[in-house]
């Protein structure tokens, strides 16, 4: 009976009290008068760590809820806090990259990327493939400063000033073959400590329950996050095929003047 008096105790102490301070300094524990939580921290200054996920496609993300609607995390993927609109994660700097960002560097597509695999007549189904998207610039003008670096030798763009960035890319792609299940534009990023270590940090993607609409995918993506100097990026097209073992299943995302010229476009946001 007097285990329970005491938490009773304790959780009506709760519930009236409805400012919390939080400090490492015995002597300053006092929220704030106007603050419902109040984090404090002598120097050297400890950081607040905020919920993290490797990409923002792992947070929990309501639709409609407007209750959620203030929601912070932490995307290791492209060192970005997002925050929830009410409807989707949007990354802080979308906000203030919509003001000034700065033209930097424009590629294109010379050719088609051709994917095609076939699960064959034995278990287990399915197969997929990839390829990295072919990558050129079309002249001078598509160049402002050396921040930006092409090698076309490997369709990779190198960063040279640590900044942050908004990326661009798009894609027009056709499909045939049986049992298509998934297509992706991907858009991949290695950090400069590990060069050739490519890792998605976001896409876009067409799925077979899109068929019946009878049309092919275009993508449009764009993305707002933080660069060092050297961090790398490239696209890579992917597909998925499931039972398919005679008719072999095939993508192309293709770079012809009817459905217009993919692009991988750069700039950098001014702050």
């Amino acid at each position: 009976m007097k285990k329970m008096y005491y938490v009773l105790l304790f959780s009506s102490g709760l519930s009236t009290y409805a400012q919390v301070g939080i400090s490492n300094n015995p002597a300053d524990q006092q929220p704030h008068p106007n603050a419902i939580l109040d984090v404090k921290s002598t120097t050297p200054a400890k950081a607040v760590m905020l919920p993290t996920v490797t990409q923002i496609g792992n947070a929990a993300d309501p639709d409609g809820d407007e209750a959620f609607k203030g929601a912070i995390i932490y995307n290791k993927g492209n060192g970005s806090i997002y925050e929830h609109d009410g409807t989707n994660w949007r990354s802080v700097y979308q906000y203030t990259a919509e003001l000034q960002p700065q033209y930097l560097a424009h590629f294109s597509r010379p050719s088609d990327l051709n994917l095609s695999c076939s699960s064959g007549i034995l278990p287990p189904y399915g197969c997929s493939a990839d390829g990295i998207i072919p990558l050129t610039g079309t002249g001078p003008s598509d160049f402002i400063g050396n921040l930006i670096k092409l090698s076309i030798a490997s369709n990779i763009v190198t960063v040279n000033e640590a900044g942050t960035y908004r990326i661009t890319y798009r894609s027009y792609a056709v499909f045939q073959g049986l049992n298509t299940d998934l297509i992706q534009l991907r858009l991949q990023k290695a950090n400069s400590a590990a060069p050739n270590n490519f890792t998605t940090i976001d896409y876009k993607e067409f799925t077979d329950t899109n068929d019946g609409l009878d049309y092919n995918p275009v993508f449009n993506g764009s993305i707002v996050l933080q660069a060092s100097a050297g961090d790398k990026f490239r696209l890579q097209g992917y597909m998925e095929s499931g039972l398919s073992p005679i008719i072999t299943s095939s993508t192309v995302f293709q770079n012809r003047s009817t459905y217009g010229t993919g692009e991988f476009i750069f700039e950098k946001v001014i702050l």
